[in-house]
């Protein structure tokens, strides 16, 4: 398939770590539900929501081995973590619906296919990421805050 075996061993290994945090397994979840008095299976529902992002690092992994430091040089790597860092990022403020300020609908969809395009290995795809940060960065700091009278 054109993946290299370290790509490919550390996509399972990955996963395999997520089955501790995703029911119905979710034993840390269930755990956590026990010690704070809660609902295992909300707690595991929240758990996953929170930990999102976490679910496309593999992918990461698969489509960018730089992340892996396979065939690659030292600045390309560092751009590489540094740029998936932020697609992260971008894909917990998509999910969770908060940055700066509140982010409605349409925008968490734009800011979820931006962290969507800094996976792959292209600059251009990350410094189109990178402008949609920019932008929500300015749309957040621009926008007046809703007051009550």
């Amino acid at each position: 398939m054109g993946i290299p075996a370290i790509a490919a061993h550390m996509f399972v290994f990955y996963y395999a770590m997520f089955a501790n945090l995703t029911p119905p397994v979710a034993l840390a979840s269930f755990a956590a539900a026990g010690v704070s008095g809660g609902d295992p299976m909300k707690t595991g529902v929240q758990s996953v929501k929170l930990a999102l992002a976490g679910f496309i690092v593999p992918y990461m992994f698969v489509y960018n081995t730089a992340l892996l430091s396979i065939d690659t040089t030292a600045a390309i790597t560092i751009r590489v973590i540094i740029t998936s860092m932020i697609g992260v990022f971008m894909i917990g403020v998509a999910t969770e619906g908060f940055f700066i300020k509140k982010v409605n609908f349409f925008l968490r969809i734009i800011v979820f296919a931006a962290a969507l395009l800094m996976i792959s290995a292209n600059v251009y795809q990350d410094f189109m990421g990178l402008a949609v940060l920019a932008a929500l960065i300015i749309v957040q700091r621009i926008k007046k805050p809703v007051t009550t009278v």
